[in-house]
């Protein structure tokens, strides 16, 4: 059974800010130490690929946002054409991460939410992400399915226009 692709605003979003962004935000820097603090690379790969120009976010179908709780930057999420999908045009997730204090509340749907529907906008058919084992349950719990012989994917979500 398929669950919504855009999920339902949790009650504790009302203090969550949603910016899509042209350059990495103000506490870009202390996000990434969150990350790194639990053992996760995503936003070091993020600022690497932003300071050498390879991912900027800034071509079709691409997008990147920033989410600011009440205490500055919460999370980061983006969506790239797949480069994996070989001739298929699919979207992707890329650099996506919770600030580890923001978790449960809502913030992780209300950015993947933006995610989705800019992938949906862009019209890809479906979105996939290579996500930590950590990660699983919450995919799973938005609407994404494990993938199954999809190279380089973890979880796939069939978008509609």
């Amino acid at each position: 059974m398929l669950r919504p692709a855009i999920p339902a605003p949790a009650p504790t979003q009302t203090a969550l800010r949603l910016e899509r962004v042209a350059r990495l935000p103000e506490g870009f820097a202390d996000l990434a130490a969150d990350a790194h603090g639990s053992g996760e690379r995503m936003l070091e790969v993020l600022r690497e690929d932003w300071e050498s120009g390879s991912i900027r976010f800034d071509r079709w179908g691409e997008a990147l946002f920033a989410l600011h709780g009440p205490n500055g930057l919460v999370g980061m999420g983006g969506l790239t054409r797949d480069p994996f999908a070989g001739d298929d045009v699919l979207g992707r997730v890329r650099r996506f991460y919770i600030r580890r204090s923001a978790r449960r509340a809502g913030a992780g749907r209300a950015l993947l939410g933006a995610v989705v529907a800019e992938a949906t906008a862009a019209g890809y058919p479906r979105l996939r992400v290579r996500a930590p084992a950590s990660a699983f349950a919450f995919y799973e719990a938005c609407g994404f399915l494990r993938a199954v012989r999809e190279k380089g994917a973890t979880h796939i979500l069939p978008l509609s226009p």
